[in-house]
């Protein structure tokens, strides 16, 4: 763990403990792990191919009822060259779900990345992530936008690097109590697309940052032809003007298991291309929080 990263996580740690000693009732600690698959770097000569790789994330939050919160989540792949840590994240924002007309998410995320030679590289370091979830009604509407940003160090000018995403569709929410037990499930459909010129870690394209078919996305030509060359190093060479497109039409089933203190959150997608040369695929995730 570098300095930064040691000095950022200890001022906020004290502050919001501070915080909270002083309005205990008003805010939530919890405790979790994030299960999913992230892709990683297998080399072979001077042939580079990607595989899955399963990615165990603990996270530590502290929210306050009104939505604001921090959360600190360490993240290490179980596979790969080089197993290990690959990243620690900090996310801080707001976040309110339990309101009657909308579902609210305005987050800023930042990247530690740890320089784990099994992880693509990336100049994505930064997140902004803003949805909204229209609930009043049968079918729920549903809009979120992510922004990626960081600065580009393999070009002359270490010039800034970006890339937007944005999911929009509907969905529905089912939910049945079980005893003591709440279980909900909520699948919707989503128009997804963004300008995926980097690898990254962004939440709305998750057709990358979760999957071994991520380098059939990421880029344009010029980058692509870098990697037929054995470039290992995906996303991080720009050869044009970025370009906004409709990628997939995805299929999401987002479900969640709450008992007591306890909740069990699965989650995932199928993506179903609707630009030339892009394939079928998706991912998976399972979430597991204990709320003090």
């Amino acid at each position: 763990m570098n300095k930064h990263l040691s000095i950022t996580i200890i001022f906020i740690m004290y502050t919001l403990g501070a915080l909270a000693q002083d309005t205990i009732k008003k805010w939530n600690y919890s405790i979790g792990v994030n299960l999913t698959e992230v892709p990683v770097i297998n080399s072979l000569g001077a042939d580079t191919t990607f595989q899955n790789a399963l990615s165990i994330a603990p996270e530590f939050s502290i929210r306050n009822h009104s939505g604001l919160g921090i959360i600190y989540s360490p993240a290490f792949i179980i596979g790969g060259s080089n197993p290990g840590i690959y990243m620690h994240k900090i996310t801080a924002g707001f976040e309110q779900y339990d309101k009657s007309a909308f579902d609210i998410v305005a987050d800023y995320s930042h990247f530690f990345l740890t320089g784990n030679s099994s992880i693509p590289a990336t100049p994505i370091f930064n997140e902004i992530v803003l949805g909204s979830t229209y609930k009043k009604s049968i079918i729920r509407p549903t809009l979120y936008a992510d922004i990626g940003f960081g600065t580009d160090k393999t070009s002359p000018s270490s010039s800034t690097a970006y890339d937007v995403a944005i999911a929009a569709g509907v969905g529905h929410s089912f939910e049945w109590e079980a005893g003591n037990a709440t279980i909900n499930a909520t699948p919707s459909l989503l128009l997804n697309g963004g300008t995926n010129e980097y690898f990254s870690f962004l939440r709305v394209s998750k057709y990358i940052s979760h999957s071994k078919k991520f380098n059939k996305v990421v880029g344009n030509s010029h980058s692509r032809n870098n990697r037929r060359n054995g470039n290992n190093q995906p996303g991080n060479t720009k050869g044009g003007s970025q370009q906004f497109s409709i990628n997939y039409l995805e299929l999401n089933l987002e479900s969640s298991l709450e008992w007591g203190s306890f909740s069990l959150r699965p989650a995932g997608s199928l993506f179903f291309p609707v630009s030339k040369g892009l394939s079928m695929d998706g991912y998976w995730e399972l979430t597991l929080t204990y709320e003090f």
